[in-house]
């Protein structure tokens, strides 16, 4: 039993305090830094994906509107026919 406490390093010795303290303060150092790598990949890529949602949100309204003025021109070339074939209709009926 005094074997085992006999390997046990003396805690209270200063070079062993201070030894600790800096092995600490490396190791919250090294989870500092890498949580900061963490948010800003984090970061990046909530921004890239707006980004990417934004532009895809442009292409769709902007294939929206491209329909309707499409549509718009079908429907007023159909309403014009309509207007013309009515007027044919009249004159050859008199």
């Amino acid at each position: 039993m005094q074997d085992i406490f006999n390997l046990l390093p003396d805690v209270t010795h200063p070079e062993f305090v201070k030894s600790m303290y800096v092995k600490t303060n490396d190791q919250m150092l090294v989870v500092y830094v890498s949580a900061l790598c963490r948010c800003t990949i984090a970061l990046n890529n909530l921004i890239n994906n707006k980004l990417a949602y934004r532009d895809a949100e442009k292409k769709e309204m902007n294939n929206n509107k491209k329909e309707d003025k499409v549509e718009k021109k079908e429907g007023t070339q159909t309403k014009e026919d309509t207007k013309e074939k009515m007027e044919t209709d009249e004159k050859s009926s008199k």
